[in-house]
């Protein structure tokens, strides 16, 4: 078995393409209520917050997290750019982690 044949598999089991339109879906509420959620804690100025609404939400690429320590089961995160408007480069990039039955497990929202 070769890369190219464990990400089909890996598509096909998680139904891919339905997820990471789910998973933008859910990052776009986010946005949209972002004054009353984490990100009015984890960007603190307003107008910043505010901005994010004009940022390009993109799939960027999924993480395979294997052999973690202490037999903990696999998981995967897709992560998704921010891409900032004016200048046309990811500011953040916001991660969702899910578990090896393809159930939400944590997400992060990081500053590049």
């Amino acid at each position: 078995m070769n890369i190219k044949d464990i990400q089909d598999a890996f598509n096909k089991n998680y139904n891919f393409s339905d997820l990471i339109t789910k998973s933008q879906e859910y990052i776009e509420e986010i946005v949209d209520n972002r004054e009353n959620n984490f990100l009015a804690e984890t960007i603190e100025e307003s107008q910043k917050r505010n901005e994010l609404k004009d940022f390009v939400i993109e799939y960027s690429k999924t993480y395979l997290i294997i052999n973690k320590c202490l037999g903990e089961n696999p998981s995967f995160r897709i992560a998704f750019n921010f891409i900032n408007p004016e200048s046309g480069y990811p500011d953040y990039v916001y991660e969702i982690e899910y578990n090896i039955l393809g159930e939400f497990q944590d997400e992060f929202f990081l500053e590049v």
